[in-house]
């Protein structure tokens, strides 16, 4: 197995997907932290659920554009 990178590998960090599973990589500690010091507690629930609602969103919609890419 021969392994070669793609054009542009260097420039990686500038893609949206990397940042995406960047975050949410670090996402469950940060939800952690926030909830643990009361911050969640005083959001309203409609914003609670936004956010949850955004995260689960981002995710799903990578998987399925991660889907349609034609294989090299």
């Amino acid at each position: 197995m021969k392994l070669q990178l793609i054009d542009g590998w260097h420039r990686a960090w500038k893609l949206a997907s990397v940042w995406v599973f960047g975050l949410v990589t670090v996402f469950p500690d940060i939800y952690d932290a926030i909830a643990a010091m009361g911050w969640m507690d005083e959001l309203p629930e409609p914003a609670k659920w936004s956010i949850r609602g955004l995260g689960a969103l981002g995710v799903v919609a990578r998987v399925l554009k991660s889907r349609r890419k034609p294989p090299c």
